[in-house]
């Protein structure tokens, strides 16, 4: 029997099946549950986070954040208050408090039924560096009345602040809650079993887990008691899932329908519900952003990816409301605590594991989102400390059931996607931020002192990762190769080398003057001057095209010869440009098939603008011959592979414009630029 399934057994006396959710409590009085038979049959479960108040307290966090030691949180006994504030490194008046409970039971701050935990912290009205004097009793709780606090356990450290959480009735937040609800629970999850039967919502559920959980594990196997691949909850697990959550997992898995036996039939004959699933999902959420669940998290985040039947969708810029949204999955994050380490933490290994991967999914979103959206990223840099993902984040609790659940490769690839979308953070901050902007763009030596870190942090990653074989030949032959490296994670890197060499052709030509701003409500000011023609910093001039190693730059810190410097900046690019075109025409119906992150059509947008700068700032006629021959290239691979594959339709709108209009009535282009058009 997994854990999800034990701590149904405990469920609220009603007889409802909740998962993983301990028994309701009105008045929420823990302490007296400590004596309840069936908080005893379960407390083998729990974990000992600090030994006697008197004489110990939380060991300094180990190198991997985890203060425990063969599956027991550590202690260090101290010996007198000296060693104590020599260790701590904080004044003798820091004092231990003799009345508090020796140990902390471990329980989840997740699933308190009938109730939401809301971090407090560290500037909120109450203050944290208060509440740790507070009298916590064994489940590290203070109540007053409906009111209550929750110590975290495990902090505060020598490095680490004191966590609280806010745990409050739902219903205290109902009459909030009821302005912006659309649909109650029950109307919501039987509309939902209408469009899809319970029977049919297992099979989506074990396709979930197979396309969709490696590239977004968002979710408790532990909980769903998913112990291999192939597994198929029962349908009590389904059926306790939140209707908000269960629409979202199968809505992200509707679209692989065709991979199931008995589904595919469906398929054939009935149209998918793909939209009317993903509105449950957002109607269901105006009314539960108000308690904050991990579950609500989750379905923000699989609705940020949502998909739909509309081919012409996929060819239409995202409105504003996909960055909106992004605000509000971040907001959730921070309000549930999840930028704070929580290995220390007094709740379930199940609820770290989920807390920590939830954490690197939010903050995959926000970083890609805001580098390709241009928009400035929500999550700071010095304002979370969650340590980098390891094999033990994607443990489960039958892990030798789970040994072959998936595939090494594909599990890597959610841990791959989290070290590369550090340097996409990295790629924004010092390229693409307001200031970055602003300083670089017309200073070329600048430019390229800060793309040479990015290189190098750009080529680490791709040292550690497999890199998909570009020719068709051989990818055919692994159709069926459930080992394969996903290619959207591969095209992401690809897409911020992208983003490197933009940056770096940016102030290799420089900008026209702005026109004269006339205000029709002042009087006409004398002009004062013509306005300059764009100056080009090379001359036209035959380059000797040689191979180049990719994204590799041999440039001297101290650029002289300008004119040589930006043959060799747009040589490079070129290149870097031809394994583009090159990765996407090889592209197989394997890749086409796999969970693509929404945004990943952005990218290839992204490659189409990148490919036209080429044609546009070329410093040649043999240059800018190229570079048509490229854009012809890539447009022949658009029209044909987005048959298959819709997000490419962006890629492809945007180039269709810029050709529909004429290229050189749309831009300002050097006269060999022309010539070559003409």
């Amino acid at each position: 029997m997994c854990e999800g399934q034990q701590l149904r057994s405990s469920s609220s006396s009603n007889g409802s099946p909740l998962v993983g959710r301990p028994e309701h409590h009105q008045d929420f009085h823990v302490p007296a549950r400590l004596h309840h038979p069936q908080h005893h049959h379960h407390s083998h479960h729990a974990s000992v986070i600090s030994s006697s108040a008197d004489e110990a307290v939380a060991a300094p966090e180990s190198r991997d954040g985890n203060n425990t030691v063969h599956g027991q949180h550590a202690t260090t006994h101290l010996p007198n208050r000296g060693t104590l504030t020599h260790a701590l490194g904080t004044p003798v008046l820091t004092a231990l408090h003799p009345h508090r409970p020796s140990t902390q039971l471990s329980q989840s701050l997740d699933q308190i039924e009938g109730h939401a935990a809301v971090l407090l912290g560290g500037s909120s009205e109450s203050d944290p560096w208060l509440l740790r004097h507070c009298r916590f009793d064994e489940l590290g709780l203070r109540t007053f009345h409906k009111l209550h606090f929750r110590h975290a356990g495990g902090v505060p450290t020598s490095d680490k602040i004191p966590v609280h959480f806010l745990i409050s009735s739902d219903e205290l937040c109902e009459s909030a809650a009821g302005e912006t609800r659309v649909a109650g629970d029950k109307e919501l999850r039987a509309e939902l079993d209408m469009l899809v039967p319970p029977a049919y919502g297992v099979r989506l559920i074990r396709l979930f887990h197979r396309h969709v959980f490696p590239i977004m594990p968002i979710v408790s196997r532990t909980q769903l008691c998913l112990t291999h691949i192939d597994s198929v909850p029962d349908r009590a697990t389904v059926e306790s899932l939140p209707v908000h959550l269960l629409a979202a997992m199968y809505g992200s898995a509707l679209p692989f329908a065709v991979n199931d036996d008995q589904l595919a039939v469906l398929h054939i004959y009935d149209q998918l519900p793909l939209d009317r699933v993903w509105r449950i999902v957002y109607r269901s959420l105006q009314d539960k952003l108000h308690r904050p669940r991990l579950s609500v998290l989750q379905a923000a985040l699989l609705y940020l990816h949502k998909t739909g039947p509309d081919r012409r969708r996929y060819a239409a810029s995202d409105t504003a409301f996909v960055w909106s949204f992004m605000g509000t999955v971040v907001g959730l994050a921070h309000s549930l605590g999840l930028h704070l380490e929580c290995r220390m933490f007094g709740i379930p290994a199940w609820e770290k594991r989920l807390r920590r991967r939830l954490w690197w999914a939010v903050y995959i979103e926000d970083k890609w989102l805001s580098l390709l959206m241009g928009r400035p990223p929500y999550i700071r840099q010095d304002e979370w400390d969650v340590s980098a993902l390891d094999d033990a984040d994607f443990d489960i609790h039958h892990p030798l059931t789970y040994a072959s659940a998936l595939p090494a490769k594909s599990v890597a690839a959610f841990r791959d996607m989290a070290r590369l979308a550090l340097v996409a953070d990295s790629v924004q901050v010092s390229l693409y931020s307001l200031r970055s902007c602003q300083k670089l763009a017309e200073d070329l030596p600048a430019s390229i002192q800060a793309a040479k870190p990015l290189f190098d942090a750009l080529n680490a990653w791709r040292a550690t990762v497999p890199v998909p074989e570009p020719f068709r030949s051989e990818r055919l032959a692994n159709l069926n190769d459930a080992d394969s490296y996903p290619a959207s994670v591969y095209f992401a890197y690809l897409t911020l080398v992208v983003y490197v060499w933009r940056a770096l052709l940016r102030p290799t030509v420089r900008s026209l003057p702005p026109p004269q701003i006339i205000d029709v409500d002042q009087p006409l000011q004398e002009h004062q001057g013509p306005l300059q023609d764009t100056g080009f910093l090379f001359e036209d001039f035959s380059w000797d095209f040689s191979d180049l190693p990719e994204i590799e730059l041999h440039l001297e810190d101290d650029v002289t010869d300008t004119s040589a410097t930006v043959k060799e900046l747009h040589q490079a690019a070129q290149t870097w440009a031809v394994n583009l075109v090159n990765f996407t025409w090889h592209m197989s119906s394997s890749d086409f098939g796999e969970f693509w992150y929404s945004w990943s059509r952005i990218s290839f947008a992204v490659v189409s603008n990148f490919l036209m700068v080429l044609l546009v700032q070329a410093p040649s006629s043999e240059n800018a011959l190229k570079a048509k021959q490229m854009l012809e290239n890539w447009r022949r691979v658009l029209r044909d592979q987005s048959k298959a594959f819709p997000l490419l339709l962006l890629a492809m709108t945007r180039l269709n414009g810029f050709y529909w209009a004429g290229l050189s009535e749309t831009f300002c282009l050097p006269q060999h630029v022309q010539e070559v058009l003409q």
